[in-house]
């Protein structure tokens, strides 16, 4: 019977986001879909869970993912399925499938969602967590590595996070990759006695991985590895990578090089990064690279492509470790003030209007005074404010007011939606419109 009564609580790294964190999750998504969009990119929604063979193929079977981490289970037909723990094996699947390869290249797709892996839960890192992506495919051009880290960096910056650190490595083509792994391979062999258990393991089943490793003993091996990583990579992928830099350069994006940089999914070659923080660097806040090899080994054409996923998380938490102020959350989009009858009979068709156009409208018709009106637009944290007097009635506008700065603007009927729309697009507010 207590049983029956026990208090049933969010299992255990799952977490609800409660209304008081919401404005820095908006904050997040609402400028993470206008910088990709700016930048070309078209969103894409993904399945929940995917065929369990996706992951082993594309992450890599002896990953920490595949081999520890991911949520398995199997449907009422015997199909073994998992919940995605991470957005690029379903995004290739997605392009193989619908034949993305026809259109124009370039595909670029962005995408936002939760994720879940089986891991262990500490700050900034949930069993289920939310990640927003971007996936470039088909263009094997080095500048295209260097335009999307120069995306990201654009996007952290917007968001007004300091002290951003783009850390930045190659692993070189297929055939460099394979060299690598074999002088790793080799050099952890002197130092197999001194690894940990799982990092044994990783140094016979798949080198790389060892470099993920966090245990302090492993972690001054690997320090010592970097020149053979650096010495494994073939002249054509040098040349590439030194192209990739070049172009950063040119764009005025800081980056520092990090040999020792693998990241934990097995499908990766050639360009690797991650971004950080300053101070910080042990804990990435997003990291990508480039997957050229996956398409096809998922059974579609030979694809060169590269993608970066961010965590939401972890993004939130640095924002609030710095102090950084996040707009208040606005309970409408604009309010609309009128003074007099014919100006009230106005507004009504104005708030119409301006729904039609997918807009959270307010207004306050049984309120007289224009003060009162602006005091209640301000407790509703509205953007913006269309006024209406009989003057604005007579000559066919309306008074357009910025909230935050006072700025206001006499604008033509016909032309104020799509004015507010834009006005609204510049601060970060995401409105969908119908029009």
């Amino acid at each position: 019977m207590a049983e029956k009564h026990k208090k049933i609580q969010a299992p255990r790294g799952i977490k609800d986001v409660l209304p008081d964190e919401q404005r820095y999750w908006f904050w997040l998504e609402n400028n993470f879909y206008a910088v990709a969009e700016s930048a070309g990119f078209e969103r894409i929604i993904l399945p929940t869970f995917e065929a369990t063979e996706l992951f082993r193929r594309s992450v890599g079977e002896f990953t920490d993912i595949v081999s520890k981490e991911m949520y398995t289970f199997k449907d009422r037909s015997g199909n073994s399925l998992t919940l995605r723990p991470e957005g690029t094996a379903g995004a290739v699947r997605a392009y193989i499938e619908h034949g993305m390869h026809t259109l124009p290249q370039p595909v670029k797709l962005y995408y936002w969602g939760p994720m879940f892996r089986y891991d262990r839960p500490q700050a900034g890192r949930y069993r289920e967590f939310y990640q927003f992506g971007l996936e470039v495919l088909g263009d094997s051009d080095p500048i295209i590595d260097a335009l999307l880290i120069q995306t990201l960096v654009k996007y952290y910056k917007k968001l007004g996070l300091k002290d951003v650190v783009v850390r930045i490595n190659s692993l070189g083509s297929e055939r460099s990759k394979a060299r690598m792994v074999g002088a790793l391979s080799k050099f952890l062999a002197v130092y197999k006695k001194n690894l940990c258990a799982d990092c044994k393991t990783r140094s016979k089943k798949n080198p790389l991985r060892v470099l993920d490793c966090k245990v302090a003993r492993c972690q001054e091996i690997i320090g010592s590895a970097s020149g053979v990583m650096i010495d494994s990579l073939d002249e054509d992928s040098r040349k590439r990578f030194t192209k990739v830099l070049e172009a950063l350069d040119d764009m005025g994006v800081a980056y520092e090089l990090d040999p020792g940089l693998v990241r934990g999914l097995d499908y990766y070659t050639h360009t690797l990064f991650e971004i950080a923080i300053r101070g910080q660097e042990d804990l990435a806040i997003g990291g990508g690279g480039r997957y050229d090899n996956l398409a096809k080994q998922l059974g579609g054409p030979a694809t060169p492509s590269i993608g970066y996923a961010g965590g939401v998380e972890r993004t939130i938490d640095i924002l609030k470790q710095q102090a950084v102020e996040i707009p208040d959350l606005a309970k409408t989009d604009v309010f609309v003030v009128q003074l007099g009858d014919r100006a009230k009979a106005k507004a009504t068709g104005i708030v119409e209007k301006l729904e039609q156009n997918s807009l959270r409208v307010s207004t306050a018709l049984g309120r007289g005074s224009i003060q009162a009106q602006l005091r209640e637009a301000s407790r509703l944290r509205s953007p913006l404010v269309v006024i209406i007097g009989d003057q604005e009635v007579h000559d066919g506008n309306v008074i357009l007011r910025d909230m935050n700065d006072r700025s206001q603007e006499t604008v033509i009927d016909r032309n104020m939606a799509k004015l507010i729309l834009k006005k609204l697009e510049e601060k970060g507010i995401r409105v969908i419109s119908s029009s």
